[in-house]
């Protein structure tokens, strides 16, 4: 039987944010892009599963990825939005220091996100805090003016567009069974005996990566990393919820800790929590409301248990162990692995969405 076989520059799996805005940062170069992914549409994974809020970059460790791309990438995507006229709101947002014991926590927080160049933010005590938002209870804050929100659904739309005007091709429900490299690049078999040649491949395949890379002929053992699922619920309230801003605790260990987000319909949630599952699984679970009301009460005390609702769930992937797992992005590339052409994209979780047009053009300017 003979295959039928098709040849691209540049094939990337995984039709999420990162994944599209990098087909669309090389198509736009000239080269000749395939994007596949395994579901019907694009950003059905973690791209559709968040806050959809626009980070500063306060909280990453300075000179890391995370604090490299999320700075840029908020400057690229407010740009990008106003150009294309994609719905967004510089909102604000307050890092709150509901507990005494946290003021060093809060100074070292303030002082990382002026490390990483976010001059705009300022500390405020619990007067100006009152200000900004009377129903929230907390000793002092950091105010956050650049944080903002998007249509995250609107921005991967208006990039997919630009990605197929410039000659791009993405073929959804489809999926590689088999990766082998070769002299020339690597050869990507469909489960229809179709082979698809490139001469790079970028694996954005979000919470599959770690198990992409096994399809990956030869691909060294030692190099494949696992990633753990790290579920978050969120919670609608019943009723209108008092804030103008966004609101968030000081971040636990497994994140940001359950913040509430308003959307462009000024409609707010509270969330992520965090429980760590097997597998891909987005169910709801009512018994976890009162674990999220227990947080909540902690900067809002008129919180009623009774109000909230678990409304979706998103999952991150979180490498390495559960306790100390990998705080930062992994761009593994043929100096990592060895296997020429071949970006692996692991961890990329918030602040994702902000950073995916940075991680886009690095990708570019790496020239893999």
């Amino acid at each position: 039987m003979k295959h039928e076989e098709y040849a691209f520059d540049l094939v990337v799996i995984g039709a999420g944010i990162v994944g599209i805005a990098a087909s669309l940062a090389f198509a736009k170069k000239g080269l000749k892009v395939l994007l596949v992914d395994k579901n019907d549409s694009f950003g059905t994974g973690i791209s559709s599963r968040n806050s959809e809020v626009i980070h500063a970059g306060i909280y990453y460790p300075k000179n890391s990825l995370k604090s490299k791309f999320c700075r840029k990438g908020m400057e690229l995507l407010y740009d990008y939005c106003k150009k294309r006229r994609i719905a967004h709101r510089k909102i604000g947002k307050l890092i709150v220091q509901t507990q005494s014991c946290q003021e060093k926590k809060l100074q070292e927080i303030f002082k990382n996100g002026l490390a990483n160049d976010c001059n705009e933010i300022r500390l405020i005590n619990k007067k100006e805090l009152n200000k900004f938002e009377p129903e929230v209870k907390g000793f002092n804050a950091i105010w956050s003016p650049n944080t903002g929100i998007v249509d995250s659904h609107s921005f991967m739309d208006s990039m997919l567009n630009e990605f197929k005007k410039v000659g791009g091709i993405v073929v959804f429900k489809e999926s590689f069974d088999k990766i082998y490299p070769t002299i020339r690049g690597m050869d990507c078999y469909l489960s229809d005996s179709t082979i698809v040649k490139t001469q790079r491949l970028i694996n954005a395949t979000g919470l599959q990566a770690g198990f992409l890379t096994q399809c990956i002929e030869g691909f060294p053992k030692e190099k494949i990393i696992s990633v753990n699922f790290c579920k978050g619920t969120y919670f609608s309230y019943s009723q209108p919820v008092p804030f103008s801003h966004l609101v968030y605790p000081i971040p636990n260990k497994e994140g940001l800790g359950i913040h509430y987000t308003l959307d462009l319909n000024s409609e707010g949630r509270f969330g992520p929590d965090t429980e760590w599952v097997q597998n891909e699984d987005y169910s709801l679970n009512e018994a976890r409301n009162e674990l999220a009301f227990l947080e909540i009460r902690k900067y809002w005390p008129k919180c009623d248990l009774g109000q909230l609702r678990p409304v979706y769930a998103g999952i991150r992937p979180k490498i390495g162990a559960k306790k100390d797992f990998q705080k930062d992005f992994i761009i593994q590339s043929c100096e990592e692995h060895s296997v020429p052409g071949l970006i692996n994209l692991f961890g990329i979780e918030s602040p994702g969405l902000t950073s995916a047009l940075a991680i886009a053009e690095y990708l570019t300017e790496k020239d893999i």
